[in-house]
């Protein structure tokens, strides 16, 4: 993917960077999950209290994880300086991204918003051809300011809220209510066929999932994150999100991508319910691939992070599930600013597992 604007290619190197990082520490231990769950309502959300989106969200739950923070707030140093709070010596800001897209005119450099392009006539909106036009800001965590020295009330009120307790049920799995009907009454967009097998695949030829029994897991998480992990490839099917491509075999770079996606959007699909993903012992030998084509291309994550948004939003609608709603209610315990100054189709016999 080539990056024309030098904010995003920046924004992107840093990325790549971060991931390059995560992957080298999952390759290390396999036992660490991509995304630790030991908050509750920890998805990471500016000063104001709005919640980050689409690849910002992936990027800044990795970052806080990298870091220990114990808060998922960001500010830009200006932000800081307005709130009377300094950010401390030496810390290094991390960016994030937005992708707005205008109307531009080639002949005038005219460019307009998408809203002022709908009140034109016909003929001039031939005129206008729609682009993207990236803007990236350089935000630091709330843990790299003074903030809790100086209004230590309101730091531990907004800690007090990331207390979190796991479901457990059954023979002490965990359990997990959502996706548990989900599989019960077949609500997904294609069969889901639980069975005894020591392994789990989603098949494009007969749009199926394969999963083995609960029980044969060692633990509920690793159950529903390989579920989830399945449920991502099948969002990929031609009459969906149309993602995977044609002819695409195992140990090729399309099928190591796709792998990729579904790790992905497991981890922040998981995360927004609350279950910690892993990588699977048998997806291990994709790692050496992911490093290549990261240490190779910045713009290769972003199109993969693109995929995994795409694909959560995916399963969320499908699940009638708004990870936003009860983070959104929370907002109420964020940081105020003080009284001055007032965001593949395969070969039949083919599967992707």
């Amino acid at each position: 993917m080539k990056i024309n604007s030098k904010r995003l290619k920046k924004t992107a190197e840093k990325f790549t960077a971060l991931m390059i990082s995560r992957i080298m520490e999952v390759d290390k231990d396999w036992t660490k999950p991509w995304l630790e769950v030991k908050r509750k309502d920890f998805l990471p959300r500016n000063i104001t209290g709005r919640l980050y989106s689409g690849g910002n969200t992936l990027m800044l739950l990795i970052y806080c994880m990298y870091h220990d923070y114990s808060s998922p707030v960001f500010l830009t140093f200006l932000q800081a300086k307005n709130m009377g709070i300094s950010v401390k010596k030496g810390a290094v800001s991390f960016p994030v991204y937005h992708i707005p897209y205008m109307y531009y005119n080639p002949q005038t450099q005219e460019k307009i918003s998408i809203e002022k392009f709908q009140l034109l006539d016909e003929a001039e909106q031939k005129q206008y051809y729609l682009i993207p036009t990236p803007k990236c800001y350089d935000v630091f965590n709330l843990d790299q300011t003074d903030y809790s020295e100086k209004y230590p009330e309101e730091w531990a009120e907004l800690l007090s809220h990331h207390l979190i307790a796991p479901s457990v049920s059954g023979v002490g799995k965990y359990s997990n209510s959502l996706l548990d009907e989900l599989l019960e009454y077949q609500n997904w967009v294609c069969p889901v066929e639980q069975q005894f097998s020591n392994r789990a695949y989603y098949s494009p030829a007969q749009d199926r999932i394969v999963l083995p029994y609960k029980y044969q897991f060692t633990t509920g998480e690793s159950f529903y994150g390989t579920a989830l992990h399945e449920m991502t490839h099948s969002t990929g099917h031609k009459d969906r999100l149309n993602r995977l491509k044609a002819g695409s075999v195992k140990g090729s770079d399309n099928y190591a991508r796709e792998e990729l996606v579904a790790e992905l959007s497991a981890a922040l699909m998981g995360y927004y319910l609350g279950i910690e993903t892993y990588i699977r012992e048998d997806h291990t030998s994709y790692l050496k691939y992911w490093l290549g084509a990261l240490q190779q291309d910045a713009g290769f994550l972003m199109e993969v992070l693109s995929d995994v948004v795409q694909a959560v939003k995916f399963i969320c609608n499908r699940l009638n599930f708004n990870p936003f709603e009860q983070e959104q209610a929370e907002t109420k315990v964020l940081p105020k600013e003080n009284k001055k100054q007032k965001l593949f189709a395969f070969d039949e016999l083919m599967v992707i597992d």
